[in-house]
């Protein structure tokens, strides 16, 4: 076969990140808690509904920066899944919140917000960068909601990631082993005990 009859296709991927419009506080943005408290006043204001996502660099979730993914209409928009973890994975983000707001004022999540929510975790469980949280913001108040707090399960991967839950599944699988151990040390020394036992009737 001659060089060049047949090829495969190489592709250089060349994305990168450029800074938009930044949001503003007159409270240091220390953390992903402060970054929300942010989002949501602004997210309160607006009439159709968004989604973003906030990236954070690790567990201490210390704010990278934070994305808009889609931006729909009065009662829905679309989450891309694929769309989500672009800019955490850029800028090597170790997890990120999503958050979506209610232009009517509602703060519970609706059906299709818990599916979603369930896909975001299972994709960031995939590909390594974990979704800790999707925050719902009211229109008009900017109160806003935890997914995670009003329906834990859908959380229940990441929370099995944390450096005090795997400690303590350690700590309980050391124990398990002890006592297994134990139990199997007693059940031959009464083996022991037995057959002594029956030694000792036979030498009467």
């Amino acid at each position: 076969m001659s060089k060049g009859e047949y090829e495969l296709k190489q592709v250089k991927v060349r994305l990168c990140l450029k800074e938009a419009e930044p949001l503003y506080s007159d409270q240091p943005i220390t953390d992903s808690q402060k970054a929300v408290e942010v989002m949501a006043k602004v997210m309160a204001e607006l009439d159709r509904e968004y989604c973003a996502v906030i990236c954070c660099t690790d567990a201490q979730k210390r704010v990278l920066s934070f994305e808009t993914i889609s931006i729909g209409d009065l009662s829905q928009t679309q989450i891309p899944i694929q769309n989500l973890f672009k800019s955490a994975i850029l800028q090597n983000a170790g997890s990120l919140i999503a958050l979506h707001n209610h232009p009517s004022g509602s703060l519970t999540p609706s059906q299709a917000d818990l599916a979603v929510t369930k896909r975001m975790v299972e994709a960031g469980r995939l590909i390594g960068i974990p979704v800790t949280d999707h925050i719902i913001v009211a229109g008009g108040t900017g109160l806003h909601t935890s997914i995670r707090s009003t329906n834990p399960e859908l959380f229940s991967f990441v929370a099995e990631q944390s450096p005090k839950f795997i400690a303590e599944e350690k700590s309980k699988k050391r124990v398990s082993v002890k006592k297994q151990i134990a139990e199997k040390k007693a059940v031959i020394a009464g083996k022991d005990r037995v057959d002594k036992s029956k030694d000792v009737g036979r030498n009467i």
